[in-house]
């Protein structure tokens, strides 16, 4: 209804005031008395309270003080015999509401057996909530019964393996359809979820030897959909979970792809892109379409479009399984991107029609937080709002077999909920790891509580994506700006101090050193605008050395999928729905680039296998490493170690068009020159626009 045609409305704002609001259309909004109706019992009171001085052009607010019982169905009478029903919405913002309501059973949703299943839904203001369960084509109806801390449940006998089913909840006098933010399963396009029966989802598990420390870790970022989609993958499940299982996949070539490829690159942890349910791409046409999936629609339920039936509950867990299990097998972690700052549309989302004003951040006002720029923020420091991330994190760590989250906005997210997340996570598995975008977000909560990275040392443990790293050494996200590798040597010093930063952060397994992500431009991309005026040659030059840098350097690496073969996205920035022709992972690249394919690949093995690119104390690197400006052109990169495959390393990295000679000590030698150049007479050249990695 149009708000001008609404005459009065009525809230419950704490649990002994409501607030009545009369239209100024309707008896210039002055009502003498006003009555609370229980429509359970008939039982009418007479409600005290005033009128209250408001700002409000179109309605007179009233404070209206009295106590009723959550649950129950009241209607709000004025003098004149106008009616509406009481609304609880608002309730959910008090202060008491979370205390008193907090529920802290961990049997939400629905509990199978052969015999009968139990549902289970967290809906304290609703006034009713009926079950609808679809079985071989026959609809059931059943009617929950209000609980303890507000919880709805019904227990309903017989086998439902494979029933559909959903609620209605009442709320001020309305049934709203609406899915189970517990479920495991869900039909095409979240119409309905589906009953299974977990303990017929069993898959092998790998068991991973510990990691030491965080800094072995070395990321390689992707989306399920884009790995497969081009016809040069040579994979036959193509943006589907079972394409990461696939073995013997090819280029045209004969060169590795896919399972394979990743072996061959040596990288620790593929971080996916999110692989929960989101909304808009149809699932039953997921061609139609394309959505790299930051608008979550369920997050407790696996992507449709990435199963091979969207309609088969058990494929949707079943397939995410394999894929993670495939991975595991060889040796590879997985880190699942989560999304817990936004939701696609709040007004369709589950959480919201259970109850309404709660799992999303609100100002005192009402309206909702936005900084997320998507129309919402999940309201994560609300007890019952926390409890539900942490159960879905739990779910993807036991369930799916997890071994990482990267959160995506995390400085929207409180840094309790994290610090609880990431306790939880490793309770069960020490090497887990946690890392998230720490951008300052405009949040309606207060900076201090933000996971952002300038709050870094409230969270030793928690890993950022270095911004500082990321625009000095490529340059900001603006496509001319310059970094250090793309010729801007104004920035050596703070290149040195992004390559080995003893200041940014606590700890240095807090820095995701990046270059490139899935946001905004490729680097090869962006350098055809900032570097228009040099050769092809050139620009890939740049590149190799930045991707050197990201590999080498103190802290965490970061790849973004097909960065190591130049992939292009032909100029555009936020490909989020630009479809499959501008984000498929072209194979073909890795034909034609498979020099820097493999130089990755020794970079990756090098850093392997010498600590001396892992420290992960400050200490340690203060006395093992050492960085100078040559001539403020060109970075000298000098690191020590007692184990690994040799005992010192000196690296030049060199983004100036100059050649420099430099000597080189006895017992030196050359282990990689991007030029092939020989140590001749104790000195070296050093190219412009080349690095050079000695050793001995």
């Amino acid at each position: 209804m149009e708000e001008s045609a609404i005459r009065m409305k009525a809230y419950a704002v704490s649990f002994n005031e409501i607030r009545v609001y009369l239209s100024k259309n309707y008896y210039n909004g002055i009502s003498s008395k006003f009555y609370l109706k229980d429509l359970w019992t008939e039982e009418i009171v007479l409600l005290q309270g005033d009128a209250l001085d408001s700002s409000n052009s179109d309605f007179q607010e009233y404070a209206l003080h009295t106590t009723f019982e959550i649950g129950r169905v009241y209607k709000i009478i004025d003098a004149y015999g106008l009616t509406c029903f009481l609304d609880f919405s608002k309730l959910s913002m008090c202060k008491e509401f979370d205390d008193f309501y907090y529920y802290d059973g961990n049997d939400l949703g629905c509990t199978y057996t052969k015999e009968r299943c139990t549902f289970k839904v967290w809906a304290p203001l609703s006034t009713g909530i009926i079950l609808k369960i679809i079985k071989d084509h026959k609809e059931h109806l059943y009617s929950m019964e209000r609980g303890d801390k507000g919880v709805y449940h019904c227990v309903v006998d017989g086998d439902l393996e494979n029933a559909q089913y959903f609620y209605l909840v009442k709320h001020a006098g309305n049934y709203e359809i609406t899915m189970d933010p517990y479920a495991y399963a869900a039909s095409s396009n979240g119409r309905t979820n589906i009953v299974v029966d977990l303990e017929k989802i069993q898959i092998q598990s790998y068991q991973l030897p510990p990691m030491k420390q965080k800094t072995d870790a070395i990321i390689y970022e992707t989306s399920v959909r884009d790995f497969s989609m081009a016809d040069s993958s040579g994979m036959k499940n193509k943006g589907k979970f079972l394409a990461f299982t696939e073995e013997g996949t090819s280029t045209d070539c004969g060169y590795s792809t896919g399972l394979d490829y990743l072996t061959h690159l040596g990288i620790t942890h593929l971080q996916l892109m999110p692989i929960n349910d989101f909304a808009t791409v149809d699932e039953r046409n997921p061609l139609e379409l394309y959505n790299w999936g930051y608008d979550p629609a369920q997050y407790n339920v696996t992507e449709g479009s990435y199963v091979t039936d969207s309609e088969d509950g058990y494929k949707r867990i079943a397939e995410a399984k394999q894929m993670i299990e495939a991975l595991h097998s060889r040796g590879i972690r997985v880190v699942l991107d989560v999304v817990y700052n936004h939701m696609h549309d709040v007004n369709q989302n589950a959480l919201e029609k259970t109850v309404p004003h709660y799992f999303f951040r609100r100002y005192a006002d009402g309206n909702l937080s936005n900084g997320s720029w998507c129309g919402n923020d999940v309201n994560t420091t609300a007890k019952m709002c926390r409890k539900y991330i942490l159960d879905m994190c739990k779910r993807w760590q036991f369930l799916y077999g997890i071994d990482g989250f990267r959160f995506d906005l995390m400085g929207l997210i409180d840094i309790e909920t994290i610090e609880l997340i990431n306790q939880q996570c490793k309770s069960v598995d020490p090497s887990f790891m946690i890392y998230g975008e720490g951008w300052n977000m405009m949040t309606a909560i207060d900076e201090d509580k933000r996971t952002t990275i300038q709050n870094n040392r409230q969270v030793p443990d928690i890993g950022f994506f270095n911004d500082f790293f990321r625009d000095t050494l490529r340059g900001t996200n603006q496509m001319e700006s310059k970094g250090y590798f793309s010729g801007d040597t104004y920035k050596t010093n703070d290149a040195i101090r992004a390559m080995c930063n003893f200041e940014m952060f606590d700890n240095i397994s807090q820095s995701i050193n990046y270059i490139e992500c899935h946001d905004n431009a490729t680097t090869y991309d962006k350098l055809q605008i900032s570097n228009y005026d040099e050769s092809d040659d050139i620009k890939k030059k740049r590149l190799r050395l930045a991707l050197a840098a990201v590999i080498l350097s103190q802290g965490i690496p970061f790849i973004h999928s097909g960065q190591e073969f130049f992939r292009t996205k032909y100029g555009l920035e936020n490909t989020y729905n630009a479809g499959d022709q501008v984000n498929a992972l072209d194979w073909k690249r890795r034909d034609e680039e498979i020099e820097t394919v493999e130089l990755i690949k020794f970079l990756i093995r090098l850093r392997k296998n010498n600590p001396c690119f892992r420290y992960n104390d400050y200490e340690i690197m203060r006395e093992n490493i050492s960085m100078e400006n040559l001539e403020h052109r060109m970075i000298k990169y000098q690191l020590h170690q007692d184990e690994g495959e040799y005992s010192d390393f000196i690296i030049y990295l060199n983004p100036s068009p100059d050649s420099f000679d430099v000597e080189i000590e006895d017992k030196y030698k050359i282990i990689y020159h991007s030029e092939n150049n020989q140590i001749i007479d104790g000195k070296v050249t050093i190219s412009g626009v080349s690095f050079v990695i000695v050793a001995r």
